[in-house]
């Protein structure tokens, strides 16, 4: 709900800079800064989440079974909402760049909320891959996070832990 949330607001704040940006100069290029500042932005959010926003806390191997869902739960949050942070990061330069750049234009906020859609798509909705990527980090040392079981979604081996059973 709060990615789903969040991402609503990425479309509602383009709504607001088309009504700030005079509708005959939405599409006129802003300048060098106004086209850069997003996109540079953009990748650099997406290399912090990339190497930032997956760490999680391995779960030891003798942790019981309870306390490792749970374990693995939290650290699944924690690494949500800082990957959430990083992925709205562009959406909210490029609303900044709308007001610095030379020429009014809604192309900054544009460029801006079109990575932040896709980085929130790619990499922060608790799609089955994505908690399956967590889900491997969390059992990296044996223990047993269940965090794919905890979201519905079904853990095979390789995928979602290193432990030697399947869990149907």
């Amino acid at each position: 709900m709060i990615a789903g949330a969040l991402t609503t607001a990425v479309v509602l704040f383009g709504l607001v800079v088309s009504f700030i940006v005079p509708s005959g100069s939405w599409f006129e290029l802003p300048g060098a800064a106004g086209l850069a500042l997003p996109v540079v932005v953009g990748v650099a959010a997406a290399g912090a989440i990339a190497t930032v926003g997956h760490n999680v806390p391995a779960i030891p191997q003798a942790t019981p079974a309870e306390t490792a869902t749970a374990r693995g739960v939290a650290g699944f949050r924690s690494s949500f909402f800082i990957r959430l942070a990083f992925a709205e990061v562009p959406a909210l330069v490029g609303l900044a760049a709308v007001f610095i750049a030379e020429t009014p234009s809604m192309i900054p906020y544009l460029i801006g909320g079109a990575v932040s859609l896709v980085l929130l798509g790619l990499y922060v909705f608790p799609t089955r891959a994505s908690v399956q990527r967590i889900e491997r980090k969390l059992d990296r040392d044996g223990g047993r996070s269940r965090l794919a079981e905890a979201f519905g979604f079904r853990s095979v081996p390789g995928a979602g832990y290193t432990g030697s059973a399947t869990v149907h």
